[in-house]
Parts: structure tokens; sequence; C-alpha cells
């Protein structure tokens, strides 16, 4: 953290804190409060004791919750996934739709709960640890690295030869009595939610590394530009379900206004990319 970033999160001049750290003046009592509660210690370790102590504890903190992170996040993702493919599997063997739909959805929501009980603890994760150190050796980086690209080769790897064994050749395969090819799109799709969790699970993994990448994404900067696009993207779904249920409930269109959501969903993923554009 730069002097000018910490000025700004203090509210005070970069030359303020530039007497502080050179020991020609000392913080108010609430900005020390303020640096405490910013760098996740108490006061007498702030102003007294070493630092060092505290940063092998948080180290072991940062890693369990990353750790946590990643399964939720891939876990939560894959078993979106999987709904599609349990649904699939289940239609090859002719199941009556109105199980397939309660399955669908039930599975459905269970995905969505995981993601966002995950997603809420790592913003109060962020909020109680904005900055945190390199707590990561050279060695343990330069390991993955190595690594990095078997996981993406993999994962493309086994999608590839899902698509080619049940997508692409679904109805050459054999099919059994009571039985039909919605059965082998199904294994395609476990494919999918294989593939996409190798892929989900080494990104988090490289973004773990990336200590610099975790410490801008909490700037005061990032967080306005943050708000920005959940703003943006906001007003976006609200619109996109205005038009669903104006659709269904007006027009009967229900079996094809959920369309709004798809296209409400790729508005927002513009939106964050023109906003987001130097990254």
């Amino acid at each position: 953290m730069t002097q000018e970033q910490l000025a700004e999160r203090l509210e005070v001049s970069r030359q303020t804190v530039s007497k502080w750290e050179a020991g020609n003046s000392f913080a108010e009592m609430d900005k020390i409060l303020q640096l405490c509660d910013l760098f996740s210690c108490d006061m007498d370790t702030l102003l007294r004791r070493d630092a060092s102590v505290l940063a092998a504890g948080d180290d072991t903190v940062h890693r369990d919750h990353m750790r946590r992170l990643r399964k939720g996040i891939v876990t939560g993702v894959v078993t979106l996934i999987l709904s599609c493919a349990v649904y699939e599997l289940c239609a090859g063997f002719m199941v009556k739709e109105v199980f397939l739909d309660t399955i669908f959805w039930v599975i459905i929501i269970i995905g969505i709960l995981i993601l966002i009980t995950h997603g809420m603890q790592d913003d109060s994760y962020k909020k109680k640890h904005p900055v945190i150190q390199d707590f990561y050796t050279k060695e343990e980086k330069e390991q993955f690295e190595k690594k990095f690209p078997v996981y993406i080769a993999t994962a493309v790897g086994i999608i590839l030869v899902g698509m080619l064994l049940f997508g692409m050749n679904a109805e050459y395969l054999p099919l059994f009595d009571g039985m039909t090819e919605d059965f082998y799109y199904g294994l395609f799709m476990v494919c999918v939610a294989v593939s996409v969790g190798i892929l989900i699970y080494s990104g988090l993994k490289k973004d773990e590394y990336d200590v610099d990448k975790y410490n801008k994404s909490n700037s005061a900067d990032t967080e306005k530009k943050n708000n920005i696009v959940s703003v943006w993207c906001g007003c976006i779904m609200l619109v996109a379900a205005m038009v669903f249920l104006v659709a269904g409930l007006v027009f009967n269109l229900w079996e094809i206004c959920w369309i709004a959501f798809v296209i409400g969903g790729l508005l927002c993923g513009i939106v964050s990319l023109i906003l987001n554009r130097e990254k």
C-alpha cells in the first residue's frame, strides 16, 4: 500500500503519513484505531510489538479462507452445471417431466445458496483484511506455475473428449430399452461440469498467489468502480425481471420470456467490461 493509498483511506495528507513513518509525529487516537482496524491488529501490536508474529497467524487465516472460498465457488458452479446433467440423464430414461423440473430446480437452488454463502463470507473477510502481506514463497509460486498449464490442458481435453464421445455422436451410440439419446447428452454435461470445475479451481488458485491483485481489488478506487458496476447490473436485471413478468403474465409467453434473463446477464457482462476496460 502506498502512502497515497493509506492517506486516502484515513482521510489525511500523504505528508502526514510520511511523518508517521519517519517518526516525526504520531497519529491521533482516532487514526490509530482506524489503523488497527485496517491492518487487523490491536493497538499494543501497532505501537510497541513485532507485527511479524501477527503476520504468521494472518498467513494461516488467509490460506484457510482462500481454500474454503475456492472449494465453495467450485462446488456451487459445478452444482449448477450438474443440474443440467441430471436433467438430461433422467430424461434419457424417460422420467416424467414434472419430476425432472423439480429435481432441476432443487439442484439449482442448492448451487445458488452455496455461491451466495461463500460470496458473503468472502466480502466479510475482505472488509476485515483489506490488505495482506505476500506470504507465499517463490518456490510455492514456481511450483504452481508448472502445474497451471497441466490443469488448463486437462480441462480442455476433458470437454473435447466429452464432446467427441457424447455430444457429437450421441445418436450413433447404443440405446437400451426405455432409453433415449438424452442420456449421452447428460454424460457430456458431466464432462463440462468436471472441466469447468478444474478451470475455476486453477484460476482461483492462481489468483491466491497474486497478492498485489488482491490488495488492489480492495482499494478505494476499485471499490468505487465495483459499486458502479453493481448499480448498473442491478438495474439491468430489474428491467429483465419486469420484462419477464410482463411477457409472462400479460402475453402468456412463459415458454420464451426466460430469455430476458439471458440477455440481462450478457448486458451485465458487457457493462462490466466497459467500466473495467483498463484491465
